[in-house]
């Protein structure tokens, strides 16, 4: 989905806990989060975990899943003060930015801090000193993380008793820049005359009287990374070159051919401005370099061979993964072409799909297999506890799945999608199993455009997918079913082309992989009536991120085998010929 404005128009919701992904969510999203991912809680903090199961992003877009969780979010429109015992000697210093303008942004900037600690109690007038600031309006640049947007402010706190410096939500200095940041998105997002309406990574640190601290922009950025976990490389477990491991071995040349895509689609294609992460002007900023840019999606029939994709279908459904017996007893194996997704592992309702129109919620329509506008409904997801399983349990399947998309973009570094982007309510692991009778409405997954205000946002900033250097959001669905008459039994995943309205259809086949980028418009289609009432089309999605290895890297799936790749099907404005005005 092209947009053309560097706003955080966020254009998915979730029908959660955390309810939809919009500006004035971001308060308590930002609290949350710092307690999740703070010390070595993250991942697997049984919170976290809970939450990661609150909504299950739909396999090719953006439905959700709901569960009922007692804690609520924190009310964005009242500021809770601790009061501390003595916090008159406490003196904040701002010691060093980059990529703010020192002298029209930084002083307001730094208001908006003294204001927020006078709120809480903790700053009287006058005392946040910046006399010594170090400031430098080009962003920070680093080798080892590309592609970082390099806004941040780093303050140091002096005199702050140690009780008041910890780990858990209630940390005074979380909840000061909680706060602050807040207000001051809100600020840069509501400022039409601000020339950089991107955000600002801020960082209180305490600093001791007996220690030479040293911290630094680098080390800020460093820290957010890790606490957050926005580049956890997914590991390789199935080196190419690992003759003795059976399991996952394939010889090179064979994977080279199994790499290569059998249909490459090009769809929703516009002029736009993407910011090359290599290219600069004098003030640092990143320039624009507007081109003709497209969503791409890519079928891919040889990744998965039947042993890994019956693994992985056993993992959705909760089977013994290495049972692949199809034979059976009745007794001890649900019957779901006959009744449906077994109610154990899976719930009736539990994937909605979400509208990216919010004048459409009520009473969403969509075509059905005859073109007919039919009103939308929910269909089988996983139950919270499943997503809790397929998400943090070891399952070998999708080590080796996880395995062959290092080696499928072996140019990039792969990274589940992580919760600081959109949130605990979007979990990078989900499945599905639409029925017949079930509708859809068109959605996106994800957008880095229109991320909301979070980590994410802050370290890396709002940019369209795609851009030379910066990470690209992209999902990968995997068909799981033993069999599927894709000409009688339907339910494709449908892709739709907005300038045009032109569709492109990609059929189930057992063990057919698509990557798609996010920021696609896309639907599922039930399957038909011949399939029967209530066989499920199982699918696993992975929501995912691929990072740059190098500042200014080209962002092509095809890492350099383009050439060898079948020719695009271009799908309606993809054609860059046609005269969309």
């Amino acid at each position: 989905m092209k947009v053309f404005s560097c706003a955080p128009i966020i254009i998915i919701s979730a029908a959660s806990l955390c309810g939809a992904f919009s500006p004035s969510y971001h308060h308590s999203y930002r609290i949350l989060t710092a307690a999740l991912h703070s010390s070595n809680k993250h991942p697997l903090s049984s919170l976290s975990r809970t939450l990661c199961a609150a909504a299950a992003v739909e396999e090719e877009g953006a439905s959700s899943q709901t569960i009922t969780h007692p804690i609520k979010p924190t009310p964005t429109t009242t500021t809770t003060a601790i009061p501390p015992p003595s916090l008159d000697k406490i003196r904040l210093e701002a010691s060093a930015s980059s990529g703010i303008e020192c002298h029209s942004e930084l002083p307001r900037i730094l208001d908006v801090i003294a204001s927020v600690c006078q709120d809480y109690g903790v700053l009287p007038p006058l005392l946040l000193d910046s006399k010594n600031m170090q400031c430098s309006e080009s962003p920070f640049r680093s080798e080892s993380i590309p592609g970082l947007l390099g806004r941040v402010l780093l303050l140091r706190v002096h005199g702050l008793p140690p009780t008041y410096v910890g780990d858990d939500d209630d940390d005074l200095l979380a909840q000061l820049k909680n706060e602050s940041a807040e207000r001051i998105d809100a600020i840069l997002n509501g400022d039409d005359n601000t020339s950089n309406n991107q955000p600002i990574l801020l960082a209180f640190h305490p600093v001791s009287s007996e220690s030479n601290d040293h911290f630094t922009i680098e080390d800020v950025i460093e820290k957010e990374i890790m606490d957050y976990g926005l580049r956890e490389e997914v590991n390789d477990n199935c080196q190419i070159d690992d003759q003795d491991n059976a399991a996952c071995f394939v010889h090179p040349m064979q994977f080279e051919i199994n790499c290569y895509p059998s249909v490459n689609i090009e769809i929703d294609g516009a002029m736009i401005e993407t910011i090359e992460s290599h290219n600069h002007d004098d003030d640092g900023e990143r320039q624009l370099q507007q081109h003709f840019d497209t969503s791409s999606v890519l079928v891919f029939d040889k990744v998965l061979d039947k042993g890994l994709r019956k693994s992985l279908l056993n993992v959705v459904k909760g089977h013994p993964e290495n049972d692949h017996d199809s034979d059976h007893k009745e007794d001890q194996e649900w019957n779901d072409i006959e009744n449906g997704p077994d109610p154990t592992r899976w719930v009736r309702g539990g994937l909605v799909d979400v509208v990216d129109d919010e004048e459409k919620e009520e009473g969403t329509s969509n075509d059905d297999d005859n073109g007919n506008k039919t009103q939308g409904s929910s269909c089988w997801g996983l139950a919270d506890e499943a997503i809790l399983d397929i998400c943090y349990n070891d399952h070998p399947a999708i080590a080796e799945l996880e395995s062959k998309l290092v080696q499928l973009f072996p140019d990039f570094i792969v990274t589940r999608l992580p919760e600081a982007v959109l949130g605990p309510c979007v979990s990078p692991l989900t499945a599905n199993a639409p029925t017949h009778g079930d509708t859809f409405t068109y959605h996106i997954d994800a957008d880095p455009l229109q991320v909301p205000p979070s980590p994410w946002a802050d370290v890396f900033g709002r940019y369209p997918n795609r851009s030379r250097g910066m990470p690209r959001f992209v999902s990968c669905l995997l068909y799981l079913n033993d069999e599927w008459d894709e000409e009688n039994w339907g339910a494709p995943t449908r892709f739709l082309d907005p300038p045009t309205q032109q569709t492109y259809d990609v059929f189930p086949k057992p063990g057919r992989c698509v990557i798609m980028d996010q920021d696609i418009t896309h639907t599922v289609v039930a399957p038909k009536i011949e399939a029967g009432k209530q066989r499920p089309r199982y699918s696993l999605v992975l929501k995912l991120i691929l990072h740059p290895k190098v500042e200014g890297q080209d962002m092509e799936l095809s890492c350099g085998r383009k050439n060898l790749w079948p020719e695009p099907v271009v799908v309606g404005s993809a054609n860059n010929e046609m005269d969309l005005s």
